[in-house]
């Protein structure tokens, strides 16, 4: 799972969330405005998208008309539908790209907030070490009582011994000479037999006087709560999107399952990473939302008006 920190789009996020930081100084805010950001930039691809996608949803009359006038020639039917979509300036796979944009960004954010997560998890230990557990304020947000760690009912408040032993290993690149030989100082972790691990006895007296500290001793980090509006949000998201796109019969059971499996499959990602993320991934849908809401009613009220999708000399699709 390296890869999905070590690359220069991750590395670029976490320079970015840090600098900003330096002026807002809340990851929160850092968080969200970076997301509304990274989307606006990414605008007009999605924007052409949308425009491809309700020009082809517009020739499903025309494409079910070639179907049934050439169906003895399967062939044909291919060849007279890409020759429409040619004069008409439509690409099938004019959706594809953008998708593939946005998995893309989801997985670089997801690398670069587990790196951030890393370090501010460090660093809280770090203090604990070195000041006492009683100068340490957990970085509570909304109802989850540490930022830096999933809301889950199933989650610690810090990360146990084998999760910040994982974190140390999968982080490697970002942790400095020096962070490891604090730990190694306080006795927080050995390189007994040149193997790394982490002195769970040394560790779990530390996290537990933390959390007491915190006057959270007994509680679980948070209710599921992000998770739960990741998935729902990601659930309306996508039903908006299927109303402005092409239905093709053949796929409407795969379709189906993807409706409720994505979603689904969020809930699960966001539960078992930091509530960081899960603030990404809500963000990201509720703008999604506001755009295909935005989109569908400005195409509305242009086809309304009489205005549909129309070919230029140059073969591209526009609005007039």
């Amino acid at each position: 799972m390296s890869f999905l920190n070590d690359n220069f789009i991750s590395e670029a996020i976490v320079a970015v969330i840090k600098w900003m930081f330096e002026f807002i100084n809340d990851y929160s805010i850092v968080i969200i405005l970076i997301t509304i950001i990274v989307r606006l930039v990414v605008l007009p691809l999605d924007i052409k998208q949308r425009k491809n996608m309700r020009a082809l949803s517009g020739l499903t009359a025309e494409v079910e008309n070639l179907k049934k006038r050439y169906a003895n020639n399967p062939n044909q039917v291919n060849a007279k539908v890409n020759e429409l979509y040619r004069e008409r300036g439509v690409k099938p796979t004019g959706g594809c790209l953008p998708m593939l944009l946005s998995l893309i960004l989801l997985f670089a954010f997801f690398g670069s907030l587990r790196v951030i997560a890393s370090e501010q998890s460090m660093s809280l230990i770090l203090q604990a070490a070195e000041y006492g557990a009683e100068s340490v304020d957990l970085p509570q947000w909304l109802w989850v009582h540490n930022f830096w760690q999933p809301d889950s009912g199933l989650a610690a408040v810090l990360p146990t011994s084998t999760e910040f032993l994982s974190s140390l290993i999968a982080n490697a690149n970002y942790i400095t000479p020096q962070t490891m030989a604090m730990l190694q100082n306080h006795d927080l972790i050995s390189f007994a037999s040149g193997t790394l691990t982490v002195n769970e006895t040394v560790y779990s007296a530390l996290t537990t006087d933390v959390i007491s500290a915190n006057g959270l001793t007994g509680f679980n980090n948070g209710w599921f709560g992000l998770p739960l509006l990741a998935g729902v949000t990601l659930f309306l998201n996508q039903k908006l999107s299927t109303k402005s796109q092409p239905q093709n019969p053949q796929m409407a059971g795969t379709n189906k399952f993807m409706l409720y499996f994505f979603p689904i499959f969020s809930v699960y990602i966001c539960a078992t990473s930091n509530a960081a993320f899960a603030l990404y991934w809500i963000v990201s849908n509720l703008y999604m939302m506001a755009l295909n809401l935005i989109l569908n009613s400005y195409f509305k009220k242009k086809e309304a008006a009489g205005e549909k999708p129309v070919v230029r000399k140059d073969r591209k699709v526009d609005l007039q």
